[in-house]
């Protein structure tokens, strides 16, 4: 059974999220349902997404569930397992691609000390190409943490 308060703030983090590049304006929850009806083809009404937002419904169902599992790039799992965190789900998508795949494959048997040059390496990569470090926060490296 998945705990409300849980399901309800990983949706608030989503949303919070999907609009930060609206200068971190949510809209109401109309605007969201109407979004995710554009966006991924799929309905979920204004009354359910509020529901779920404010914890008073447990957990979305067959197409609600698709719809909000689409619209935010999250496996549907990420809504009906209350231990998933967006940091978890976030590493989940990211493995999907092939090449960030590979890369964590081929580092797997490395020493420590050459992943910690490849995350420099990276680090650095994501310097140039002023790509958002949030996600570096979220992921657990080798020798960093202490």
């Amino acid at each position: 059974m998945v705990d409300e308060p849980r399901l309800a703030a990983k949706l608030e983090a989503l949303i919070r999220e999907h609009y930060a590049g609206r200068g971190g304006k949510v809209p109401g929850t109309a605007a969201i349902a109407r979004d995710i009806r554009e966006r991924t083809g799929l309905r979920i009404s204004t009354g359910t997404l509020h529901k779920l937002r404010t914890g008073q419904l447990e957990a979305p169902t067959g197409a609600r569930l698709e719809a909000l599992a689409a619209f935010f790039g999250r496996p549907v799992a990420f809504f009906l397992d209350p231990e998933a965190s967006n940091a978890d789900m976030d590493l989940a998508v990211a493995l999907r691609e092939k090449g960030v795949r590979a890369i964590a494959l081929r580092s797997a048997d490395l020493s420590e000390a050459s992943r910690e040059a490849i995350l420099t390496m990276i680090d650095r990569v994501r310097e140039i190409e002023r790509t958002d470090s949030q996600r570096d926060e979220q992921v657990d490296a080798p020798s960093r943490d202490g």
